[in-house]
């Protein structure tokens, strides 16, 4: 079984069942074929996303936890030793342009390898 990081996107593709999400995305997470994860980082920028008006998602923070459970999607917390992986990331370079999304590298750090981490202990 493989493990897979959903990120902000592909989460609120799923929770609005948006025809955007691949077919076979959709059903390996409806049919628990992989183990699935997200980062809090993605529920902070889906609620952040919603207040200023950029998604239109109708679900609440309850339903969406909800749906996660139901879906055995695991929640990654955000630890200190990530926070120090973030420090060190540099910044990627995509198309010519620096990619500064601050919440797209929150997840990059949360899924650096565990070597890597355990260097910052």
């Amino acid at each position: 079984m493989e493990r897979f990081l959903l990120d902000t996107h592909i989460l609120i593709w799923f929770l609005d069942e948006d025809t955007k999400l691949n077919k076979h995305i959709r059903e390996g997470i409806s049919y628990f074929q992989n183990d699935y994860f997200i980062s809090i980082e993605a529920l902070h920028e889906i609620i952040t996303l919603r207040t200023v008006g950029k998604i239109d998602l109708q679900l609440d923070l309850m339903q969406i936890t909800q749906i996660l459970k139901n879906h055995n999607i695991k929640i990654l917390p955000i630890e200190l030793f990530h926070l120090k992986t973030l420090e060190h990331l540099s910044i990627p370079v995509i198309n010519g342009k620096r990619h500064l999304d601050p919440s797209d590298r929150m997840m990059i750090a949360q899924v650096t390898p565990i070597e890597y981490k355990q260097s910052f202990k």
